[in-house]
C-alpha cells in the first residue's frame, strides 16, 4: 500500500470517527436514531474503491467511537456493531451488481442497519417485542439514507477529483 493510499484512508476514518460521534448529538425525534453519514464514507469507498477499504474502515469506526464515548462492548456498541455489519454486507451487494444508484444502496444499507440493530436488541434483550420498533426507525431511515446517497455521489466526483491529483 502506497502512502497516498494509507494517508486518504486515515483521512476517510478520521472524518468518519468526527461525523459519527458529532451526528450522535443531533436529535432525530426517535431515541437511538442518527442520520447515518458516516456511512457515507463507507458507500465512497465501495464504489470508487475497495470491500476490504471500506470494512476496515467500518470496523476501526466502530471501534473508535465505542472507546470515544465510552460504549464498548456495551449492548449499544453490539447494537451498533451489528447494524454496521448488516448495512455494510447490503451495500456490498448492491454497490456490486449496479441495480440502484447510490441513493438505493444507501436506503437499503439505513434499513439494513435498522434490522441488525433489532436483531441484536432482541438477542441482548431476549424478547421480541422490539421489532414494533423497527417499523418506525426503518422509515426514518429511508429519509436519512437518500441524504446520505445524495452526499455519497457528491463525495464520489470529489473522490475521483482527489485521487487523480
Amino acid at each position: 500500500m502506497n502512502t497516498r493510499k494509507v494517508v486518504t484512508l486515515s483521512l476517510f476514518l478520521a472524518i468518519s470517527v468526527v461525523v459519527s460521534y458529532v451526528e450522535s448529538f443531533i436529535p432525530i425525534g426517535i431515541p437511538g436514531v442518527k442520520l447515518g453519514l458516516a456511512n457515507v464514507i463507507i458507500l465512497v469507498l465501495l464504489y470508487e474503491d475497495s470491500i476490504r477499504d471500506a470494512f476496515f474502515i467500518l470496523i476501526a469506526r466502530i471501534f473508535i467511537v465505542g472507546f470515544i464515548r465510552g460504549t464498548f462492548l456495551t449492548p449499544t456498541w453490539y447494537m451498533s456493531l451489528g447494524g454496521g455489519m448488516s448495512a455494510f454486507i447490503m451495500m456490498m451487494i448492491f454497490s456490486r451488481i449496479n441495480i440502484f444508484s447510490s441513493i438505493g444502496t444507501s436506503v437499503i444499507g439505513s434499513v439494513f442497519h435498522c434490522v441488525g440493530q433489532i436483531i441484536i436488541a432482541m438477542i441482548l434483550l431476549t424478547t421480541v417485542g422490539v421489532i414494533y420498533y423497527l417499523p418506525w426507525i426503518a422509515l426514518l431511515s429511508m429519509l436519512t439514507g437518500i441524504f446520505s446517497g445524495f452526499m455519497t455521489i457528491v463525495l464520489r466526483k470529489r473522490y475521483k477529483d482527489f485521487m487523480r491529483c
